[in-house]
């Protein structure tokens, strides 16, 4: 969205200790002057703005701010405010001139902290008065945590507003950082301390049902903020996304940095920080932590918000053809303990209520499906899976499927549990036998060992399991030593293990991080036909090559039906909302396979081009009853 920021006043009633913005001798920029600024803005596509200050509340012509610019089509209006002047009245007359959101900051609710870092002529009670104003009102409110020395932990003030008031659940963090100014020497944060606040709030956050989001006046440095948890990761991904620019010279270092493009620390940040020495190039495989994936070519649903999963969550299987079972598929949670480079899903932070859920499994039930794929995110997170296991088997669903990373199925008795629940497979994303490349795509360092000890588990209470292999340059050349782990580890199995081999979607943030990970299908034809066959040598069963989330082009395998044989008998397999998936390439027209074969993900061709596909020409099958 065009969105555009108005500074309406450097004047405030607060002299807060880690603020910059404030200068109490300032003029306020003439009406004139900002209804010139917002006529322009709106010219220019405008559809969002941000009102800021200073304290914005302490113009008389606020409201008619507010008013012209809603008069001009923009339909997003925040107000940045200390709440302290919010009153009920304020807060409804805004909304009725287009206000449409506020954000309020609140530094403490401790009255003699409020006293010493924010301003003694208020107190918390005060805010407090302003965010229940501006939720009567019917405005979107978030709660900007300032970070900074002498305020109380933002995990403290998150846990706190939660309670105190469980209408607020939008948290902006504004971390005050080394080298920022800020009115009294010594509020701004080393990083290291930064870093650990910001996990702090991100586990307060997920136990008390809140989403946390960056502020953009701070920047992130990933090289400089030790974070651990993802949910922090995905913080600075917010802030890294939105800034693209010129490779960053802020130091030597980041010439060689794989974010090099999207950092915005200044070589004045660093040196009033004392911090240049310390500045480390992030290689790309550390860098897909902070930077997500984007939407790819085709036009697959990016779910982001809880209001996209309410027509995401829940689908019932519509092939087109008749299937032998009936099919749903139902996500119970999107959040994640892997931040897969590949996965548009990682951003999330939304679990489905319990209801919902029941009611879903209840539909399909009726509807007469009889196999149903449990899935996320990662649906072992959800505190509910059991019991949602236990339900599917007693409304009648002979196969209920989890797709899953299975790294919580490391725990003893998980799985087993499950098992006795109803649970008859499970789908599980194993990206090759090595540990290092694996953690690296998945940005999850030890979880492929811990999936490891998953299927161990899921294999030895009965579960069936499909083990599904996304074909990455960084791994395409070890398609044989995959099947080798297999036959290794689980062969003793073999009777309930099947082998599953995808082509991974273009799902990175940049077309040259895509083209580092994603191979063209020629240089994995070969080994994936060897992987065939070494699984075949040892008994196991290879699923889905032609399935469009996985090897749906044909001519990947040759004419050779020895690959082909089973998927030219059959119909493609798709659903109505994955044919956007997939196009024709001029190769198509004259390939004997067109009738049966999918056709090019559109993703692919966006990446690689369609030179290396050939129409395949294929021998006469004999008519029926021929001898």
């Amino acid at each position: 969205m065009n969105a555009a920021t108005l500074l309406v006043t450097r004047r405030c009633g607060q002299a807060c200790a880690f603020c910059a913005r404030v200068n109490a001798a300032s003029i306020d920029p003439p009406f004139a002057a900002l209804v010139e600024q917002l006529d322009q803005a709106a010219a220019g596509g405008a559809k969002a703005l941000t009102l800021t200050g200073g304290e914005p509340l302490l113009r008389s012509d606020l409201l008619a701010l507010v008013a012209h610019a809603a008069s001009l089509g923009i339909g997003s209006i925040t107000l940045e405010t200390n709440g302290t002047l919010l009153t009920d009245a304020v807060a409804r007359a805004l909304r009725a001139a287009g206000l449409t959101a506020t954000r309020i900051s609140v530094a403490t609710t401790s009255p003699e902290v409020h006293a010493a870092q924010v301003s003694p002529r208020s107190t918390p009670r005060h805010v407090f008065r302003g965010l229940v104003a501006a939720l009567d009102a019917g405005l979107e409110v978030t709660v900007r945590l300032p970070i900074a020395r002498g305020l109380p932990p933002a995990a403290a003030r998150v846990a706190g507003l939660r309670s105190a008031l469980p209408r607020l659940s939008r948290f902006e963090l504004a971390p005050i950082g080394a080298g920022e100014r800020t009115v009294k020497p010594g509020t701004a944060l080393p990083f290291a301390e930064v870093a650990a606040e910001l996990d702090e709030a991100a586990r307060a956050a997920r136990e008390h049902g809140a989403t946390l989001t960056p502020s953009t006046e701070h920047p992130l440095i990933a090289c400089l903020h030790p974070v651990t948890e993802p949910a922090v990761r995905r913080l600075f991904e917010h802030a890294l996304r939105h800034h693209e620019a010129a490779p960053n010279t802020a130091a030597p270092e980041c010439a060689a940095c794989a974010l090099a493009t999207r950092c915005p620390v200044s070589a004045a940040q660093l040196q009033s920080a004392g911090v240049s020495a310390a500045v480390r190039p992030v290689p790309v495989p550390d860098a897909t932590p902070f930077v997500r994936p984007g939407k790819s070519a085709g036009s697959r649903l990016h779910v982001k918000r809880a209001a996209d999963v309410e027509a995401f969550f829940h689908v019932n299987y519509e092939y087109g053809v008749e299937v032998s079972e009936p099919t749903s598929r139902l996500g119970i949670i999107y959040r994640c303990n892997q931040v897969c480079t590949f996965c548009e899903l990682a951003d999330m932070n939304v679990e489905l209520a319990p209801e919902k859920v029941r009611a879903a499994i209840a539909q399909s039930r009726a509807r007469g499906s009889t196999r149903l794929i449990i899935t996320g995110g990662e649906p072992t997170l959800s505190p509910h899976l059991l019991d949602y296991v236990a339900e599917a088997r007693a409304q009648g669903f002979s196969q209920i499927e989890l797709q899953t990373n299975a790294v919580l199925l490391d725990k003893p008795g998980l799985a087993q549990a499950l098992r006795d629940a109803g649970l008859t497979s499970a789908q599980v994303s194993l990206h090759g036998p090595d540990g290092a490349l694996s953690d690296a795509l998945t940005a999850a360092p030890g979880t492929h060992r811990r999936t490891l000890g998953g299927i161990d588990h899921l294999l030895a209470a009965g579960v069936r399991v499909l083990l599904n292999h996304l074909v990455f340059k960084d791994v395409c050349h070890l398609l044989g030593d995959f099947v080798a782990l297999a036959e290794t580890r689980w062969g003793a199995h073999r009777d309930r293990l099947t082998l599953q081999f995808h082509s991974p979607r273009n799902e990175f943030p940049t077309r040259a991080e895509a083209l580092r990970h994603v191979p063209r299908y020629s240089e994995y034809a070969g080994p994936l036909r060897a992987a065939i066959d070494r699984a075949r040598t040892f008994g196991f069963a290879v699923h889905d090559l032609g399935d469009p989330t996985g090897i749906p082009s044909l001519c990947v395998l040759g004419a050779d039906p020895t690959y082909l044989g089973p998927l030219l008998a059959q119909q493609p397999r798709f659903h109505q909302w994955e044919q956007d998936w997939l196009t024709r390439v001029p190769a198509c027209a004259t390939c004997d396979a067109a009738k049966v074969c999918m056709g090019v993900p559109k993703h692919y061709v966006a990446l690689h081009g369609d030179a290396e596909f050939s129409p395949l020409t294929l021998a006469p099958r004999p008519l029926e009853g021929t001898p």
